[in-house]
């Protein structure tokens, strides 16, 4: 029997022998009586400790528990009562009666909810984020789903990121978040996961903003393990049903009465008899085999843990989901499972992301993040339906721009002329005066946002004659394991387009490091041309730079010291760091920023052949899209892990799979092998469902 099953059986005891030792009523005689004739038939066990709770019986027990409580309260005298109708009052006695009432405020006692909200909002106070929002008249209904809030501006260090705009989210959508890199959208999330902003409180949120830390548990426990929201809950089912007991009002009591529903649902969903097979089943879904489960999460890696932290979100199914970037730490196949997954979200979901056919396939809406304007912006539909309705709006409202400022121009152009000739002409000049002035006090129609065009390229450093790169025979194990490649022959030469997929594990970063000289075979030899210049982008990609340093010093003290301070700018900004971001310590730029700069590091060393490891992770489409363009026009050789379909279909000519110890061309493009790994995926979960 779980805790929660024994402190109701616990609770249900002790109320009716409270209600006995009063005299009882008629209700708790039928409840006697029916124990009695159950016991005699043999059934007084069965239901006294093996019985689950229905939500009907959880009702009838707490509302015998409010009825009891009143009468108690009623015993104690008429005199309260009768001041209550009179409308009289002691303020003495009041006031010593709510310090009685009121909750001590115990920090070290906080929920784990509260404790992370705590966290969250030190974190905001911390990295200097101002949150500020317009008050509306009249305080949130507690039963409120969505959330609609005017006037919100978000700042970092004085920057607003968003101003004066409205964050507008519905229960039952799923929401992609979208902007450029360093536009603040990482921030926006976690101002509105600290509730910064008012959210209802029947809404429950979780943020999921880290890896999950190591420890003994295994990674299913670290899944299903629910005492503490099962805790949680059942503390505000409790301070509902004593809210119930101490008010008459009927709204009042119907409100509540909708909150102790949407609690008991919760609890339900929690039951602790389904709960292994539910966490087991979503991570399967992740990637986690059956023995994976059983191992304790201080045996993973950061990006397993991280696994595991999702799995945990997925499992608990809050009303209001955030996540950031929820792909990066997947393989293809763990990426489709989420994607069907997440499809079916039924409560609020609401996920930066950078992957067009994710979102295409999960999202109900789109938000975008307007870094001229500081507005959020709201689209339905999924992605591609974003890109068509936007492009239409930008295309009517550059027409309204241009014709209003062609207008504009005339206008000023007869002023200029006529302003001070016949009295006539003054008299149209004055008129048309007028007329501007109307139209600025109006409001112009602003310039839709410009989409910008990196022109990212790599120089061409040359060409090398054949053969450029060849494994022949290799077979790696590392110390003391199995072996994670066996007699494998590849090669690469400088019209090579290929992408790396395949299960996380399978080896793929492993074959670059072998490539690359960081690890050697076990058995066979690879062979490159002694000219060969190889470049990688690693999935720590960090590594490359010093974080102390700001962009244009690094490129001045360590890679460019001969070069002029004007050239370094142009090659920064040719790849998207520009203006005081180069500036800025490399520290305070988000992830995508930093990948820009370590593109252009990739651009200086002029490389034969590139390496890139999920390079698509933190960019924005803007800039996926910029470097699938300079793939395509480089004249090395290109060899990418990725799992992003953008990228893949852009620039991929080839597609080798990692798996089962060896590298095999797969005879097709990537969206047939997408469509055959969701056929794999299929049968191999009903196999898992089906023991």
């Amino acid at each position: 029997m779980s805790r929660w099953q024994e402190k109701k059986r616990r609770e249900a005891e002790f109320a009716l022998e409270k209600e006995l030792a009063s005299g009882g009523n008629n209700f708790n005689e039928n409840l006697v009586a029916a124990d009695v004739r159950d016991a005699a038939m043999g059934k007084g066990e069965d239901e006294l400790y093996e019985k689950k709770l229905s939500k009907e019986e959880k009702k009838a027990l707490a509302k015998a528990k409010r009825d009891a409580k009143k009468k108690a309260k009623e015993g104690k005298g008429g005199k309260s009562s009768d001041k209550k109708k009179n409308g009289k009052k002691e303020n003495n006695e009041e006031e010593e009666k709510k310090s009685d009432d009121a909750p001590v405020v115990d920090n070290s006692n906080l929920s784990s909810k509260e404790e992370k909200r705590q966290q969250l909002l030190e974190d905001l106070n911390q990295n200097d984020i101002v949150v500020t929002y317009e008050a509306k008249k009249g305080g949130l209904h507690a039963n409120a789903r969505d959330i609609n809030v005017g006037g919100v501006t978000v700042s970092f260090h004085g920057r607003p990121l968003i101003e004066e705009t409205e964050i507008v989210i519905n229960y039952g959508n799923r929401y992609g978040f979208i902007g450029p890199n360093g536009s603040g959208k990482s921030t926006v999330l976690k101002a509105i996961a600290a509730r910064a902003i008012p959210i209802p409180d029947a809404i429950d949120i979780f943020y999921l903003d880290g890896e999950y830390e190591k420890s003994d548990k295994t990674a299913l426990e670290a899944v299903f393990e629910v005492n503490d929201e099962v805790n949680e809950l059942e503390a505000k089912a409790e301070e509902l049903n004593n809210a119930m007991a101490e008010t008459a009002d009927e709204a009042q009591q119907s409100s509540i009465q909708s909150q102790l529903e949407l609690v008991y649902d919760k609890l339900d969903a929690l039951d602790v008899n389904t709960a292994e097979a539910r966490a087991a089943e979503i991570l399967f879904g992740l990637g986690f085999t059956p023995a994976m489960q059983q191992m304790t999460t201080k045996e993973f890696s950061g990006g397993w843990r991280m696994r595991v932290a999702l799995a945990r979100a997925l499992f608990l199914k809050p009303e209001f989901l955030l996540l950031d970037e929820p792909t990066n730490h997947l393989d293809m196949e763990a990426v489709l499972w989420l994607e069907d997954y997440l499809a079916g979200w039924d409560k609020i979901l609401f996920f930066i992301c950078h992957s067009q056919d994710f979102m295409n396939n999960v999202c109900t809406n789109i938000v975008r993040l307007d870094p001229t304007y500081k507005k959020l912006r709201y689209y339905s539909g999924n992605y591609d339906m974003y890109v068509q309705t936007r492009r239409d709006q930008d295309m009517v409202q550059m027409r309204a721009y241009e014709a209003e400022q062609r207008d504009i121009a005339e206008i000023k152009d007869f002023i200029a002329r006529f302003g001070h000739g016949t009295v006539k002409m003054v008299r149209q000049a004055q008129a048309r005066e007028k007329l501007l002035q109307k139209k600025l006090e109006a409001g112009l129609t602003e310039k839709p946002e410009e989409v910008k065009q990196w022109d990212w390229s790599f120089p061409d450093a040359g060409q090398l004659p054949v053969p450029v790169l060849a494994i022949e025979k290799v077979s790696f194990a590392y110390p003391g394991g199995d072996n994670l490649y066996h007699n494998v022959d590849f090669g690469i030469d400088l019209q090579t387009r290929v992408c790396l997929v395949g299960p996380n594990g399978a080896g793929k970063t492993t074959l670059f490091k072998l490539i690359c000289g960081d690890l050697h075979p076990t058995k066979g030899q690879i062979k490159m041309n002694p000219h060969l210049k190889i470049s990688r982008f690693t999935q720590h990609f960090e590594e490359k730079l010093d974080l102390s340093m700001t962009p244009l010093d690094f490129f001045k003290q360590k890679l460019m010291p001969k070069e002029p301070i004007e050239r370094i700018r142009a090659l920064l900004g040719r790849y998207g760091c520009t203006g005081d971001m180069q500036s800025q310590v490399m520290e305070q730029l988000s992830a995508g920023q930093k990948a820009r700069i370590v593109f252009a590091i990739i651009s200086h060393e002029k490389p034969h052949l590139l390496l890139l490891d999920e390079p698509t992770n933190p960019l924005d489409m803007e800039s996926i899209d910029a470097l699938a363009r300079c793939l395509k026009q480089f004249k090395g050789g290109v060899v990418v892990i990725s799992h992003d379909m953008r990228l893949i279909s852009q620039c991929a000519e080839e597609i080798y799979v990692c798996n089962h110890k060896s590298v095999t061309k797969y005879q097709g493009d990537i969206m047939s092998f997408k469509l055959h790994t969701k056929k794999e995926n299929t049968a191999r979960l009903a196999q898992h469902q089906n023991g």
